[in-house]
């Protein structure tokens, strides 16, 4: 199995993040099928068919920790790229 860590700064409260996370969980779940929930006031659980693994709000970053399913394997690199730009695009400073 595959393991993902990505962590992206950012400088707005924790609930314009909670909002940004939603924003972008939405939009991979019409892209990719992914599901997530929010399973405290700052971790969402988020997974779909050959991924899971959470989301977590800190003070000044975020840290997305993903475990990739020996099917998904091959796109770790894909998929943690695309993961990234997102990140980028929605948390600038």
């Amino acid at each position: 199995m595959a393991k993902l860590q990505i962590s992206q700064s950012h400088n707005c409260t924790a609930e314009e993040a909670k909002q940004r996370i939603d924003r972008l969980n939405k939009d991979l779940g019409e892209k990719y099928g992914l599901n997530s929930s929010w399973t405290s006031d700052t971790e969402a659980k988020v997974e779909r068919t050959g991924a899971k693994g959470a989301i977590k709000v800190e003070a000044s970053r975020i840290l997305v920790d993903l475990d990739l399913s020996f099917a998904m394997s091959p796109l770790k690199g894909t998929i943690e790229k695309r993961i990234k730009e997102e990140l980028e695009r929605l948390f600038k400073a």
